[in-house]
C-alpha cells in the first residue's frame, strides 16, 4: 500500500472551500520502471518540480483564489507542506531546481512578474538578486542554476541568490525561451515564436502570461491555467533559433533559425555536445506541423530525430537528456484532450527509435519533468479541466500500515485515521480530519468522547464517492480534549478539524456542482 492524494471540495451551501483527502492506493510490484498519478488535481497551477533525493522535493501549489506558495514533500510526494518561511516574490512560480545528492541543500525557483527565489536549507526563501521579469525554465547544472529568458540566460553560482544574465542576439529580440549550460563556458539557448504569440498582456485587473501556444496562466483575482485550442488573435508566424556559445555567454553562434513551421521548447544537455531539444508546430497555421525531437552528438549539428505528428495536435514541452544514448522528451498527443494520451517518449539508443511510456495515462500535458536518477522521476501537468497532477516514474513505494480486521476505536478520531478512512486537511486553517466513507447514504455514529457534532455526509471527491465529516457551529461540539476545533466554512456552519498540515480542494455532496 501506498498513500496518495485525492482531490475534493466542501462547499456548505454556497462556498467553496478547500480540502484534500489522502486514501491508501496499492501498487503492484513491477518488473520495470513505470509512469503513474502521484497526486489528482494537486492545485489549479504547479509548473516546475525538483527532488534532492527520492524523497524531498520542492513544487509550487494554489487552489487558485489563494496566493500561489512554494510547498515540500519529505515522503516522496504523498503528502505536501508550505514552506516554513517565504520572503521572496512568488507570484507565478513557473520553475524549480533543485541540487541533487547528500550534503547542502540548494533549491531556487523562478517564474512570471519576478518571481525568483533561492534557499540554502529548503525551508527559508529569499528573492533572488539579477534574475529577469519573466522566465519559465530553471535548471541545476555543473553546481549553478541556469535560467532561460526572453533576451537569452542567466546563471548562479550563488545558488540563486545573484544571477548574471547574457543576452543573445536573436533574429527575433525578445524571445528566449529555454537554456542549459552543461559547463561554465558551454551554454546553449532556444527560442520561438508562434502565430498568436502575444506574451504577457494586462487587461483590467488580469495579466495573462503566454507559456505556449496552447498554454497560458491568467493571474488577476483568481489563477488559473488554460491549455487547449486558445483563441488568441494572430498577429505573426511561427519562428525558431538555437544558439551557442563556448566563452561563457560573451559571442554567440547561431546553430538553427526557422520560419513558418515551428518553435523551439526545452533545451537540455548531458555534457558539452550531447543535447536533446524539442519543439512544436501545429496543423492549423504551421507550414511543417508536428511536435519534433532535435538531437547533437557533436554539439553543433542539431538533427531531427523523431517527429510527432498523427493529428498536427502534438505537443512537446520539456526534455531531458540522461546519458549520451538515453533521453526522454514530454508532452502530449492534444493539449486540451480529456483523453489524448500523454507524451511520455523514451529512448535508449540515441533516438534511433522511442517507445512512449505513458502507462495508459490520458488527458495530461507534462509541463515539467526532473530524474532524481534514470529510474526515478517526476513531473508536473495540466488536464482539460485545467487543474495540475502530479506523475511520478518509479521509485521504491514506501510500504504503509496494513489495514486492521476492524476499528479498534472511534472514528473521526485524530489523525493518523484507522483503516477503512481517508485523511482530509482545510485550506485556510491547519486542519486535518479523519473521514470514514458514506454507505448507502449513512454516516458511522461512533465519535469521540465528548463530541456532540453531527455525523454528516458532507464530502464528496472527484470520482462521485461520497465521505462523512462531523459537522459543527462551535468548537465545543468537537473532540476539544484530543485538540479539535470547528472549523467554519460558511457563516455559521463548519467540520471538526484536528491540527495538522495545509490541504487542497473538496467538494461537498450537497452542492450542485456546474
Amino acid at each position: 500500500p501506498r498513500s496518495s492524494s485525492i482531490w475534493f471540495r466542501s462547499n456548505f451551501f454556497s462556498q467553496i472551500s478547500t480540502m484534500r483527502v489522502s486514501a491508501c492506493t496499492v501498487f503492484a510490484a513491477a518488473a520495470a520502471p513505470e509512469w503513474q498519478v502521484l497526486q489528482k488535481l494537486f492545485s489549479s497551477i504547479s509548473i516546475g518540480i525538483s527532488f534532492k533525493n527520492d524523497k524531498e522535493g520542492w513544487t509550487s501549489q494554489t487552489d487558485g483564489s489563494s496566493p500561489i506558495q512554494i510547498v515540500k514533500t519529505e515522503d516522496g510526494g504523498n503528502t505536501w507542506n508550505q514552506v516554513k518561511n517565504n520572503t521572496g516574490n512568488h507570484v507565478i512560480t513557473l520553475g524549480v531546481a533543485a541540487r541533487k545528492g547528500a550534503g547542502i541543500t540548494n533549491v531556487a525557483t523562478t517564474g512570471a512578474l519576478e518571481s525568483s527565489e533561492w534557499s540554502v536549507d529548503g525551508e527559508t526563501f529569499k528573492g533572488s538578486a539579477g534574475a529577469p521579469v519573466v522566465s519559465q525554465d530553471l535548471k541545476h547544472e555543473n553546481g549553478r542554476m541556469v535560467m532561460g529568458m526572453p533576451k537569452g540566460i542567466c546563471t548562479s553560482s550563488t545558488g540563486g541568490a545573484l544571477y548574471t544574465c547574457h543576452s543573445v542576439p536573436f533574429k527575433y529580440p525578445g524571445t528566449g525561451r529555454y537554456a542549459s549550460s552543461p559547463s561554465k563556458d558551454v551554454m546553449y539557448v532556444t527560442a520561438g515564436q508562434w502565430p498568436s504569440n502575444t506574451g504577457r498582456v494586462e487587461e483590467g485587473a488580469e495579466t495573462t502570461i503566454h507559456l505556449s501556444k496552447n498554454l497560458r496562466i491568467v493571474h488577476g483575482e483568481t489563477r488559473r491555467l488554460e491549455a487547449g485550442l486558445l483563441t488568441d488573435p494572430v498577429n505573426g508566424t511561427y519562428t525558431a533559433e538555437l544558439w551557442k556559445s563556448v566563452d561563457g555567454g560573451k559571442t554567440w553562434k547561431n546553430l538553427i533559425t526557422d520560419e513558418g513551421n515551428f518553435y523551439f521548447n526545452d533545451v537540455h544537455c548531458f555534457d558539452e555536445t550531447n543535447c536533446v531539444a524539442v519543439g512544436e508546430g501545429f496543423a492549423e497555421d504551421s507550414k511543417s506541423p508536428g511536435a519534433r525531437v532535435y538531437l547533437t552528438t557533436d554539439g553543433e549539428t542539431f538533427k531531427v530525430v523523431h517527429t510527432e505528428n498523427a493529428k498536427g495536435t502534438e505537443s512537446l514541452m520539456t526534455a531531458r537528456m540522461l546519458s549520451k544514448t538515453e533521453h526522454w522528451a514530454g508532452g502530449t498527443s492534444a493539449a486540451g484532450g480529456l483523453t489524448a494520451p500523454a507524451l511520455l517518449l523514451h529512448s535508449v539508443d540515441a533516438g534511433s527509435t522511442y517507445k512512449n511510456e505513458n502507462n495508459g495515462i490520458v488527458g495530461q500535458m507534462i509541463t515539467s519533468v526532473d530524474f532524481v536518477s534514470p529510474t526515478h522521476a517526476y513531473a508536473t501537468t495540466v488536464n482539460a479541466l485545467q487543474q495540475s497532477s502530479l506523475l511520478e516514474y518509479g521509485g521504491n513505494p514506501t510500504p504503509g500500515p496494513a489495514p486492521g480486521p476492524s476499528p479498534s476505536g472511534p472514528h473521526y478520531e485524530k489523525p493518523p485515521c484507522q483503516a477503512g478512512e481517508v485523511k482530509a486537511s482545510v485550506t485556510g486553517s491547519t486542519g486535518s480530519l479523519c473521514a470514514p466513507p458514506c454507505t448507502s447514504g449513512t454516516c458511522p455514529t461512533d465519535v469521540p468522547s465528548g463530541v456532540t457534532a453531527s455525523p454528516t455526509c458532507v464530502l464528496q471527491d472527484q470520482s462521485g464517492n461520497k465521505y462523512c465529516a462531523l459537522e459543527c457551529a462551535k468548537d465545543e461540539e468537537c473532540d476539544k480534549a484530543g485538540g479539535s476545533s470547528c472549523s467554519i466554512l460558511q457563516g455559521s456552519t463548519g467540520v471538526c478539524t484536528y491540527p495538522d498540515s495545509m490541504g487542497v480542494l473538496m467538494t461537498s455532496s450537497k452542492a450542485v456542482v456546474v
